[in-house]
């Protein structure tokens, strides 16, 4: 209490509660008593500084001995100063008693910032040693030992057994101590680690790994269906830098793992395809990983003309142990991409010879049957035995039959009819009711072709759009013309043989194979079955056709390539 110069009495720390300090000046001595829940004492301008966890009011703080730190106790105190580090809350930051998240959240900060501060191994492990690390925490901690270990700073045998290493470990990799335990090198950790995450963080991991534990991380993530791209792009980088070739076993898990991920890296494929090609010749009794390295080459639609001509060589060498199926599956991959090397030629010969009976499924069967005229090379007899009510009733025992066959079925059907008028026809509920629609990407290629069509066929009474083949595809648009390129009316082109029908395909990248682009083995089936219908078939692929291109340069493709389809020069 003060007086004021009036005789009144003010309570200065009722008036300024926040800001009430009691100094008190001795010689060089400063005490300091506030908010602050600690006590400095500076004895001289270099003095240490010292702090206490508890303000202690009632205490005789001169009475109170101070301890000068001494170097000898540096590194005996390094983890305990660590831990006194994240004790000290900021008074600027904390006006009152905090809440337990606001401490856990300055303590994460702080983490954060010793762990970007270390400079050296045992300064970052120490950080490990503290109760609170999270998973980023230890993510980021792993990520930087990487980081180090790639650049040479520091060797993996200073840390990989480690006990603050292996907690890091543990977190990321969310086991049981005895599990971590069983595997005390760091790579064997980050395959686990690397298997779980999938970030950009993990990426930067990929590096330390070997070839066998990137394979087993590839295989993780396509069990789990992640398809983090970051990381497939590391392991694909990473694996195409090996100078170790990949055996067969590695290849078809790494063929099948991108091939379910949709990831076709073109630089991984080169690189798995021209390993293959090397390590067949000492293969002697394995097919099935053949044909599994073949059929992912098939869904990844990768026409690798060099390894397929490999694979079908393989087959007709090793016919002793290959299997009817392992056949039809590379028929159906060399179909899928409308390749058929000279040593393919014998594969056919025998899957002709195939009966139903000898698949393992009925709808294997229909692909096999399929594929073989895909590729142009299909008996009569095998087509009508899938269009037989026995088989129909077969594929039906197994559930609804799926659209992509209902609509081999239907192709099959047209096929047929155009060709061999009285065969058997398929049931008109199989085909009723499937669809037939463009994909977004597909329709924004057909409107760009469209728009650039108006430029010639101006009226809607010259040109159909989206047409409906009735065969289970549509074909984009169709229109007649005469020998000069001039349009002529729909309705007059029915039986004039001096009209040309066109029937217009655009060929986006989806149609396309990929490594070599050609139209995919579907597409070009499509064609047939329009000719057959006596349509000329007037493609446009999308390596050709630029939807971005001036409408002039549009034009004028467009126009070349029908005055070179109608006299018969495409």
């Amino acid at each position: 209490m003060v007086e004021n110069g009036k005789g009144n009495v003010i309570d200065r720390q009722r008036l300024f509660p926040k800001s009430f300090k009691m100094l008190k000046l001795s010689g060089l001595v400063i005490w300091r008593l506030g908010s602050r829940t600690a006590v400095r004492k500076y004895s001289s301008p270099s003095a240490t500084v010292f702090k206490t966890d508890k303000l202690e009011v009632s205490t005789n703080l001169s009475d109170k001995p101070s301890e000068a730190r001494t170097p000898g106790n540096d590194n005996a105190g390094l983890v305990a100063a660590a831990f006194a580090s994240l004790n000290t809350i900021d008074a600027d930051e904390v006006k009152q008693k905090p809440s337990p998240k606001s401490v856990k959240y300055t303590r994460a900060q702080q983490l954060d910032s010793q762990i970007m501060k270390a400079t050296d191994l045992n300064n970052l492990l120490v950080v490990a040693e503290n109760p609170v690390v999270s998973r980023r925490h230890a993510l980021k901690m792993v990520s930087i030992l990487s980081e180090w270990s790639s650049t040479n700073k520091v060797k993996l045998g200073d840390f990989e057994k480690d006990p603050r290493f292996l907690k890091l470990c543990r977190i990321l990799a969310r086991s049981t101590t005895a599990q971590a335990m069983t595997s005390l090198t760091m790579a064997e950790d980050l395959s686990t680690v690397l298997g779980i995450t999938g970030d950009d963080e993990a990426a930067r991991l990929i590096a330390n790994l070997t070839l066998p534990q990137m394979v087993k991380v590839m295989k993780a993530l396509q069990q789990k269906g992640r398809r983090s791209t970051p990381l497939l792009r590391a392991l694909s980088h990473s694996i195409t830098s090996q100078a170790e070739v990949i055996d067969l076993k590695k290849s078809a898990d790494l063929l099948f793992a991108m091939a379910s991920l949709n990831f076709p890296d073109s630089i991984l494929l080169d690189r798995i395809c021209n390993d293959v090609m090397e390590c067949l010749p000492a293969n002697k009794d394995k097919p099935a990983v053949v044909t599994s390295i073949a059929i992912s080459i098939g869904l990844m639609k990768y026409r690798h003309e060099p390894v397929l001509g490999s694979i079908a060589d393989w087959l007709n060498s090793n016919k002793d142990i290959v299997r009817a199926s392992d056949v039809a599956s590379v028929i159906v991959t060399l179909a899928t991409v409308d390749y058929l090397p000279p040593a393919a030629e014998g594969l056919v010969q025998t899957a002709l010879t195939f009966k139903e009976e000898e698949m393992t499924k009925s709808s294997s069967w229909l692909d096999l049957v399929f594929s073989l005229l895909t590729l142009n090379k299909a008996t009569t007899e095998q087509l009508a035995s899938t269009l037989q009510p026995e088989f129909i009733d077969k594929l039906l025992s197994a559930g609804e039959i799926a659209i992509p066959s209902r609509r081999k079925l239907m192709m099959i059907d047209a096929y047929l009819q155009l060709t061999c008028p009285g065969s058997p026809r398929l049931p008109e509920d199989i085909s009723v009711g499937v669809p037939v629609m463009y994909t977004k990407e597909k329709a924004f290629y057909v409107m760009s072709i469209m728009d650039t069509f108006k430029s010639l066929v101006s009226a809607d009474t010259f040109v159909k759009k989206e047409c409906n083949s009735g065969m289970g595809f549509l074909y984009d648009a169709e229109f007649a013309v005469d020998a000069k390129c001039h349009p002529v009316p729909l309705e007059k082109a029915v039986n004039n043989q001096n009209v040309y029908r066109i029937a217009v395909l655009g060929l986006e990248y989806h149609d396309m194979t990929r490594k070599t682009a050609v139209p995919l083995g579907i597409n070009q089936l499509y064609t047939r079955l329009l000719q057959l219908k006596g349509y000329k078939v007037l493609q446009i692929p999308y390596t050709e056709y630029n939807s971005k291109d001036k409408l002039v340069t549009r034009v004028q493709y467009i126009e070349k390539r029908l005055k070179d389809l109608v006299s018969n020069k495409s």
